[in-house]
């Protein structure tokens, strides 16, 4: 079974999946996977669900989202969690801004959000009454089942340290007994930092989950957006393209996808070809992973301003060693090119070691190479569609065919 179908079903498939079940109230999940796989997509549009904040509010219980992205505190993520949690709790009816006097007591602990507090049904309240209606207010709805997603962890500011961050997320599930889930890349801690994280998160986390989608599952969660529906004819040709590169990643998918409606609105049909379509994938996904434009030279292409660097072409250069067509992969590739590169009349081992030097000092260059001689970027199509493929995804501009 798909991964993505079976953490869908574990997380909420059923009354007694793991965010549906009391048994959970007061535990904390991990959900992990490799950068840019789309985990919050995932977690955003078949877990956190409006049919799931529907059941929560009904029951009077919370759902709070919070990125840690720019958060530089402890206290300003409490901040953005209260507030969400508030602002539920009181459906957003009858907010009024007051003055900056009326929320003094409450600026620390809310922050920028304490001027959109709506006290209309407390106007004769003190400001320690106040204070109380806004804490109990949120906290009741966080208690026994409320759900708090903490997303982003790898871009939290270094500011914060993660032994307080984890304590912190750990004193919420057991105060409230909230179900929590983090979300964050398995591989996002280095150095010290790693150690940190290792040694905290096993007396913090009670369950492990791994989001490792296929190509396909990460492809349609993303095309399933409606604004795609315009290229639901090349679909097919899309997801082939890109599963023939084996990139699994959701931003590089969504960047195709856009400039592909962009292409196709603002071109006429000899464009929408799926030769001229692949193309531009090809191209888009090359720029997006070494930031290179791909030119034709003689039977090959080359990455745009690369050929001059000092060896011979013909002779040398690694694409004229053995077809590019041959090798798996860039690493099965390079190691073959080096092993069987001929000297130019030096000692070869002395000849090897400068080409290895010239290789490691422009890897992506030789990284992008290998990728569009491998799938033939432009096969098919003339090079002045090439050229404004490589015009488009190089500049971000498309002119509207005048004919369209």
């Amino acid at each position: 079974m798909a991964n993505q179908k079976v953490l869908k079903e574990y997380l909420v498939g059923s009354e007694n999946s793991y965010l549906r079940s009391d048994d959970n109230n007061g535990k904390v999940i991990m959900l992990s996977g490799k950068w840019g796989s789309g985990k919050t997509h995932f977690w955003q549009d078949k877990i956190a669900t409006d049919e799931l904040k529907e059941e929560l509010k009904k029951e009077e219980k919370c759902y709070s989202y919070v990125s840690l992205y720019g958060k530089s505190s402890i206290e300003e993520i409490e901040n953005d969690i209260f507030s969400q949690v508030y602002f539920d709790s009181v459906g957003g009816e009858n907010l009024v801004t007051k003055t900056a006097s009326t929320f003094t007591k409450l600026t620390k602990r809310y922050g920028k959000f304490s001027s959109l507090l709506d006290f209309s049904k407390l106007a004769e309240a003190s400001e320690e009454q106040k204070d109380e209606f806004i804490e109990n207010s949120a906290t009741k709805r966080l208690e026994k089942g409320g759900i708090i997603c903490f997303d982003d962890f790898e871009r939290k500011s270094k500011e914060i340290d993660l032994n307080d961050l984890f304590g912190f997320i750990t004193q919420l599930s057991l105060n409230f007994e909230c179900k929590i889930v983090i979300i964050l890349n398995d591989d996002v801690f280095e150095g010290k930092e790693k150690n940190i994280f290792s040694n905290v998160k096993e007396k913090t986390v009670s369950k492990y989950l791994y989001y490792k989608p296929s190509i396909r599952e990460l492809f349609d969660l993303i095309f399933d957006d409606e604004k795609y529906k315009r290229l639901e004819s090349h679909k097919e040709l899309i997801l082939k393209t890109i599963e023939e590169t084996e990139e699994l990643n959701a931003r590089i998918y969504i960047q195709v996808l856009d400039n592909l409606l962009e292409w196709i609105e603002n071109t006429n049909e000899d464009g929408h070809s799926d030769e001229v379509l692949r193309c531009l994938i090809l191209v888009n996904i090359n720029f997006i992973l070494y930031h290179t434009i791909s030119e034709k030279k003689e039977e090959y292409y080359i990455a745009r301003g690369f050929y001059n660097h000092g060896f011979d072409y013909n002779s040398n250069r690694l694409a004229g060693i053995s077809g590019y067509e041959n090798f798996s992969n860039f690493e099965e590739y390079i190691n073959f090119a080096i092993a069987n590169i001929v000297s130019d009349g030096k000692s070869q081992s002395e000849f090897r070691k400068k080409y290895q030097d010239f290789i490691e000092e422009n890897i992506n260059m030789f990284k992008s190479e290998f990728f569009i001689n491998k799938w033939d970027v432009s096969r098919g199509i003339y090079t002045d569609t090439l050229d404004k493929v490589n015009n488009f995804i190089e500049t971000g501009i498309l002119i509207k065919d005048e004919n369209k």
